[in-house]
């Protein structure tokens, strides 16, 4: 009796592609139309692990993003294809009568692509909101740091916002404009005097260090301008700044501003790009409750890396 006689007598018997299929769209399913439920949900808890695994290691600031997502990537690929070939042996050493389990039906694994799906989307909008969040940067203002059209991530657990401190890069909706996402460098502290005097930064009272590095010239839909980058010191944290002419003759505070002394519980952020930014000048302090997440990396474009 050749396989295709067979094949219309037990229509029951798993079908190999049919297997590779379902694990391709969702890992584990594979194993669970086999007939083997506990490997099934098994190997769908372990991708869940490997992707958490993922997110788990980006947050933290030493790790090299791309050859660690690659590396993450590689891994759960692996994870796939090892899942499409099991669940593909499976179905070719099922039995040619095998008997229907009361979960093997369209109906179930529709369902449980679903579930998974919702979890994924659960996971990622829980992620999103108190773990990591992407953006895109569309200005200039923290050049030479960010550049417009960087994208970068945001570490938004509770730990990293309490830890807040001078020179770290900061996410915060817009005080005037809550729509607006904004990323600026926190430059002085609750308690701390803040003062600019001909462009440079004073706190409390001391200018800060800088050390010329280059002429760098910035392109912007306006035309080009150009200007000087700096290392800029202030207390621990050591970051380099973009100082040009200010864009407006109209924003004197470029130049001149304060003293204020910043209150309890807020700071004081201004943008790299010292003469093009929107920031504390403009807005007043930011209190500690606004701060939406700190700065973690630039992940695209992948040859470009901030300079903290």
């Amino acid at each position: 009796m050749n396989l295709e006689v067979r094949a219309s007598e037990y229509p029951n018997r798993r079908r190999p592609w049919t297997a590779v299929c379902l694990s391709l769209v969702m890992p584990g399913l594979g194993q669970i139309y086999c007939g083997d439920m506990a490997s099934g949900i098994v190997i769908i808890l372990l991708m869940t692990m490997f992707s958490l695994g993922w997110v788990i290691g980006i947050m933290h600031e030493n790790t090299p993003f791309w050859p660690f997502s690659l590396a993450s990537g590689g891994v759960i690929l692996l994870a796939t294809a090892f899942a499409a070939i099991d669940a593909c042996r499976r179905a070719r050493r099922s039995r040619f009568d095998y008997p229907l389990k009361e979960y093997n039906h369209w109906g179930i694994y529709v369902a449980l692509v679903w579930i998974a799906g919702a979890g994924t989307l659960g996971y990622t909008l829980m992620i999103k909101q108190n773990v990591c969040e992407a953006f895109r940067v569309p200005t200039h203002s923290m050049v030479p740091t960010i550049m417009a059209g960087d994208r970068v991530l945001a570490n938004k657990l509770p730990f990293a916002i309490r830890g807040i401190e001078r020179g770290d890069v900061v996410l915060f909706n817009r005080p005037d404009n809550q729509r607006q996402n904004y990323i600026k460098r926190v430059v002085a502290m609750g308690g701390d005097t803040v003062e600019i005097k001909n462009g440079q930064l004073f706190i409390n009272g001391q200018a800060l260090d800088r050390a010329w590095v280059r002429r760098q010239a910035l392109n912007q839909a306006q035309g080009a301008i150009e200007g000087d980058v700096f290392w800029e010191t202030n207390g621990h944290a050591r970051y380099q700044i973009f100082l040009c002419k200010p864009a407006s003759e109209e924003d004197p505070q470029a130049m001149e501003f304060g003293p204020v002394t910043v209150p309890a519980y807020h700071c004081f952020v201004l943008g790299d790009n010292r003469n093009g930014s929107f920031d504390s000048r403009h807005f007043g302090t930011l209190s500690y409750g606004a701060i939406r997440g700190k700065f973690l990396q630039i992940y695209w474009p992948s040859g470009h890396r901030a300079k903290l």
